[in-house]
């Protein structure tokens, strides 16, 4: 598997899946394994080491559990890359409940005579999803399957 660490925040690591692309992301805390997650994400549609975290983007979600505010908050990403080109190196997650968490994403809008293209990501599925809170033992992670 293909291992990568985020300066600031935990690793995740790509899980073979025969179709779309599946992430484990790993943190401190659940709140960073989500930023970790969110990350990964921006290195599966760019080289997120191109993006400069020139602009601020704020943002809440709410949801009905813990797997609803992962998709939730990688939904709203998805959203503003494809709806206004904002692709983002810094992801700050606060979770303000289990339902409830709000972010601070730092980025730029996409520019292809800086960024690479990657792949397309469309949306986040429930499939094989995992939320695990850190138990002392271990860090925190979260299992999630890109639509591609």
């Amino acid at each position: 598997m293909d291992h990568r660490r985020i300066s600031g925040l935990g690793n995740y690591e790509f899980i073979d899946h025969t179709a779309d692309i599946a992430v484990r992301a790993y943190g401190d805390t659940l709140a960073e394994a989500f930023a970790t997650a969110g990350r990964a994400m921006f290195d599966i549609i760019t080289d997120s080491s191109l993006i400069s975290p020139a602009e601020e983007k704020t943002f809440e979600v709410e949801a009905m559990d813990l797997e609803g505010l992962l998709v939730g908050f990688l939904s709203e990403l998805i959203v503003l890359h494809d709806a206004e080109g904002w692709v983002f190196d810094q992801l700050a997650v606060r979770l303000s409940s289990k339902t409830g968490l709000t972010t601070v994403a730092k980025g730029e809008k996409f520019n292809t005579a800086r960024h690479r293209h990657g792949t397309h990501v469309k949306g986040v599925s429930y499939h094989m999803m995992e939320v695990v809170e850190p138990d002392g033992r271990k860090p925190a992670h979260v299992q999630v399957l890109f639509d591609i």
